[in-house]
This record gives structure tokens, sequence and C-alpha cells, in this order.
């Protein structure tokens, strides 16, 4: 594409000119990106050669030629050498401050690795108060490297409840470097507490459907709150203008969550909530998602995390689990987080759960002795876009940064992943190759995979 974009960063008639290559526009970038593919995920057909930085902000996307007239002496540069260079990935439910230690890392270590995963943004999806001032004090020690948006805990896996602490904080408010208010974690059914396995509350329809050793486990596994008493939480954090994300893994716990949303209100679901998780929809549970304009929250689960519940739902499993597909279908707005380190530990990689949405086959740290599985049904899987949408523009619709992140369009925030190739253009079984070269956040390189990238002439 050959149109170039330039964004005016509050200069005015300064970076016009810079557009119109007049005046001494070199001077305005910091940071040039060229020789590769910028994929601004706006469209699936717009892409450019290259990008220009100001500062911490996307100054402009053209061609080579375009961009590199744009740079000056003190501009640095990096070579992308046929790479492509997307929007920071966006995990929407991860633990990295609050459970770095479960996986055997500081907070320091956690965020390094997410940025060698490409991540440049994340949900901190359970904050209690006793964590808040130990994650700002973090934060203020530069630990937190990775914009961080904190979703405060109205209760806990157990279900026990902290109550409404968070009402006088400022509701998307930044308190600490790359730290801030997102919104309000909700548990409606018990998660793992104190077991190695949630406490999935099913419904009436499915509930008598589950095996012997699937009604020992959880047939008397039920959801938290009435929807009554959920909508009530829900409408109290929206009062103080914070949305919620609710814990819902079984069907019973989904459908207390939507009913909820739904009795909550229009101003409750305009500060679009989200429920996590999903894993058992029956049908008449999908179109909820899309009519109240609910995000749904999963986690790309592998085959072989399916084939789990052939002794739990051995019936209907197949037309009830990991329904990602048939939420997209319906019109629902989905997001793939990792829940690291809850999960599988390679889930933390957005790559590897790109391949596990798009992909009937793929393998898996945690469920290498069970490979092979079964393939995943064609129905559920979504398409290398649809995938990469779910953790850049949906995901930074989902909790509230679009204006600054998702796309990589002029005047938004220069957090940038570039990997080794376009995985647009890539065949399903080529993806698990695709590696992160480089990691940016602001305009500042975070994380690469070689050093002495930037240099001051190309």
């Amino acid at each position: 594409m050959r149109t170039l974009l330039v964004a005016g960063l509050g200069l005015g008639c300064a970076v016009v000119c810079a557009a119109a290559a007049c005046g001494d526009s070199a001077s305005f970038a910091t940071l040039v990106l060229f020789g590769g593919t910028v994929v601004p995920m706006t469209d699936p057909d717009t892409t450019f050669e290259a990008m220009a930085i100001a500062g911490d902000r996307i100054l402009a996307l053209g061609t080579d030629e375009e961009i590199l007239a744009l740079a000056g002496a003190g501009t640095q540069w990096v070579d992308l050498g046929g790479r492509t260079a997307l929007p920071g990935f966006i995990d929407p439910h991860t633990h990295l401050l609050g459970d770095a230690a479960k996986g055997n890392l500081s907070i320091a270590e956690a965020q390094g690795l997410a940025l060698a995963c490409g991540i440049t943004s994340a949900v901190e999806m359970l904050v209690t108060p006793a964590a808040l001032p130990e994650f700002v004090a973090a934060a203020k020690r530069g630990d937190v490297r990775i914009r961080t948006s904190l979703y405060l805990a109205y209760n806990d896996l157990c279900g026990n409840v902290f109550g409404p602490w968070y009402s006088d904080l400022a509701p998307f408010a930044e308190i600490a470097p790359r730290l801030r208010i997102g919104g309000v974690k909700v548990f409606a059914e018990r998660s793992s507490c104190g077991a190695q396995r949630p406490a999935i509350s099913f419904g009436d329809s499915l509930r008598p459907l589950l095996s012997p050793a699937g009604a020992v486990w959880y047939g008397e596994d039920r959801p938290l709150f009435s929807v009554q008493g959920l909508a009530a939480v829900v409408r109290d954090a929206a009062e103080s203008g914070l949305p919620v994300a609710i814990h819902a893994i079984g069907d019973a716990a989904v459908e207390t969550a939507l009913a909820a949303l739904d009795l909550a209100g229009g101003p409750a679901r305009a500060l679009r909530p989200m429920v996590l998780h999903n894993l058992f929809l029956p049908d008449d549970l999908l179109l909820e998602y899309a009519r109240l304009g609910v995000t749904a929250g999963v986690e790309s689960t592998n085959a072989c995390f399916v084939d789990v519940y052939d002794d739990l739902l051995p019936t209907v499993r197949e037309t009830i689990v990991r329904r990602w597909g048939d939420l997209v279908a319906a019109g629902a707005r989905v997001v793939a987080g990792s829940d690291w380190p809850w999960c599988d530990p390679g889930y933390l990689s957005p790559l590897m759960r790109l391949a596990n949405l798009v992909s009937p086959t793929n393998a898996s740290p945690a469920y290498a002795s069970w490979e092979p599985c079964e393939r995943l049904s064609p129905g559920q899987l979504l398409s290398i876009w649809q995938g990469l949408r779910a953790m850049t523009v949906d995901a930074a619709y989902a909790v509230h940064w679009e204006d600054d992140l998702g796309t990589l369009e002029p005047g938004k925030l220069a957090d940038v992943v570039v990997l080794s190739a376009n995985p647009l253009l890539a065949r399903v079984e080529e993806l698990a190759g695709v590696r992160v070269w480089l990691t940016m956040v602001g305009g500042s390189v975070e994380w690469s995979a070689e050093a002495g990238l930037a240099r001051s002439t190309p």
C-alpha cells in the first residue's frame, strides 16, 4: 500500500508538513522500522513496508522510501530484514504479577517471559486488597515492564467476599508506571479452592448427563450467586465506572452470569463486561453474548484437553466443549487469554494460542503424554485473522484500550511485536515455526532475539 499515514501527535501543521515532505520533516522520527511488512490489523488486506515512531507513539506508516524520508541524524533504525511487525499482543487474562511464583518466577522474570512471547499488555485478572500495594511497589521498582490492567477482586476463588473495596479507585487511571485500574473480577462459581480441579457448576440439562466419575467430582457444585445477587454486584461496580469480568466455566455459572448482566441493565453492559472461560456452552447460551454485548474470554486449550472430558460428559462433550467457532458465528466478541500460570505453561505464548485456535491438532507441553489426540471439530476453529484479532484488536476493545492499543495506526502507542514471518500468509501447519524477534513497548525495545538491532544509519 502506497498511502502514507501520519499522526498529528499534537504538533499541528508541522507534522502535516512532514506528510508532504516539506520543511525539516526528518527531525520528527525517533525510530524507524523498515525493510519488512507492517500489519496494522485494521483490515485483512492492508499492509505497509515501514513505520516511523516519534517518542512513544506511532508517527507514520508507508513505503520504505516515504518512512525513511522522515528520519534524521538522531533517528534510530531497525532493519526488519523481511520480517513482520504487528500490534503487540494483549493477553486479556493472566496472573503474571500475583502468581508468578507458581511458575517458579519472580515478577520481573515473569515480565521478561511475557515480553519474549511478544506480549506488550496484559490484564492481571485477580487483585486482592493485600496484593494491590505489592503490585504498585513492583511497578515503582521498574519490575512491571508490560502495560498491566488490574481487575480487582470482589471475591476469591473459594468464594470468600472482599466486598466493594475498590469503590474509591478511579477507573482506567494509571496508579504506577505501566499499571492501571481496569475493572472488577467476580467468581460466579468456585475455582481451584484447595483442590487440583475447578469446581465446575453444571445446570439441570447437563448434570444428569455426567458420567459416574463426573457426578462424584462435579455433581454437587453450584453457582455462588443467585441472578439477583450477582446483578447487584455488577451494578455496584458500574456505579464506580468499573466493568466486571466474571469467572464461569460450567453452563450453570455462565447462565447465571449472562442473566445477571441482563438484569443489571444497559449502563453496566455499556462498560463491556466479560465472561471468562466459557468452557461448557449449550446452544441456548450462544446468542446471549451478542444480544447483551458481552465479551467471551477463552483459553485456547488443545485437542488433548478436550479429551479430558470423555469420562465426564461422554455423550455430549463434542457439542458443548470449546465452542469458539460457534461463539464467533453467533456474533460474539471473543478474546483469547492464557490464564497463565494456571493452564498449560505453553499458553502464555500468543503464537501457541493462535495455533490452537486455528488448528484441529496441535502440540502441548502439558498434554504431551496424551498425544496424538482426537482432532478438534473444524466448525470450532477460527481463521488466523480472527485468532490474531482475539489477542489484539478485540482484546484492546474489551478492556478499554482501543484508543491507544490493538492496531498500528498513527497516534497510537508504539507497542509492537516483530515476528519471523507473517502469520496471515502462513499455512496453519507453519504457525508453530513462527518466532518472536523483537518486542517493543512505547517505542522502546524491551526484548529482542539478537543484540544491536538499532543503528544510526540505514
